[in-house]
């Protein structure tokens, strides 16, 4: 059975050895201090200049060569990041080790490399100096945010009804799922934006990493109901939590963007692994 370990180091051998690929690095689970033998292995790699083609057949080869291919899905484009990625899961490698690519053109500006937003890369190999983390565009995440909460603001008091009202009527799978996307979703943004404006659009993903524990604890508790007569409930403790953010909000996080995430890293600073 193929190891997380063994993917990651035959991959970066095999790109490496081929001129195609400048650049190549982890991020995902990894570049956020959170990777484990259960991890994925995400990798970022840029490629020569108008050879995306011909690095993706390497990249298919590459994997080919470490196992068989059980399943292999390209995105399809455009895809909501504008690149090429393409996920595989091989035969002999439990279900969760996916290897998951998204490759990079050089000499095209890309975000992948925000240190707030996507965390520190471990790179695997880098022949032309290539891999800097940045700094996030300061005013755009803070139109962004400002923009979210406008909307959440108005959208959340609208809507946060459908989840118990669907339940009564006996719809316990409209009710499942609007309880989901109107009551939970719009309220973690909410959370996001207060706590962690820099990461504001990422939804449930790191939520434990980004929220304060006992905030995260209350989302948790919200998050299983035990079962559809549960929804009006859950409901009524969420709008509670909304209301507070709000407050929170109003009385300052607006302008100190809260707590959001700081890094050691300075700008344009070479990243770990090189």
């Amino acid at each position: 059975m193929l190891t997380r370990a063994a993917v990651v180091e035959s991959l970066s051998r095999l790109l490496r050895a081929n001129e195609v690929f400048r650049a190549a690095w982890l991020g995902g689970s990894d570049a956020n201090g959170r990777a484990d033998e259960m991890s994925d292995v995400d990798i970022f790699f840029v490629h020569t200049p108008g050879r995306a083609d011909e690095a993706e057949r390497a990249f298919d080869g590459a994997v080919e060569s470490i196992g068989e291919v059980a399943i292999r899905y390209r995105v399809p484009e455009p895809a909501w990041h504008g690149g090429r990625q393409v996920f595989y899961q091989l035969k002999d490698a439990p279900e969760w080790l996916m290897i998951d690519w998204l490759a990079l053109e050089q000499g095209k500006d890309h975000q992948w490399l925000d240190v707030e937003r996507h965390g520190t890369p471990t790179v695997l190999f880098d022949k032309d100096g290539l891999v800097r983390t940045k700094r996030v565009d300061r005013a755009a995440i803070e139109a962004a945010v400002r923009k979210k909460v406008e909307d959440v603001r108005q959208r959340f008091p609208l809507l946060r009804h459908l989840a118990a009202k669907q339940s009564t009527r006996g719809l316990p799978i409209d009710g499942a799922y609007s309880f989901q996307a109107l009551v939970l979703r719009p309220l973690v943004d909410l959370l996001r934006c207060v706590h962690c404006p820099d990461r504001h659009d990422f939804g449930f993903r790191y939520l434990k990493d980004d929220l304060p524990g006992p905030v995260y604890e209350q989302v948790c508790a919200l998050a299983y109901p035990r079962g559809p007569e549960d929804l009006e409930r859950l409901t009524r403790e969420a709008t509670a939590m909304f209301g507070e953010a709000m407050e929170v909000w109003g009385k300052g996080a607006g302008e100190s963007w809260g707590r959001a995430r700081i890094t050691e890293s300075a700008p344009d600073e070479k990243t770990k692994g090189a």
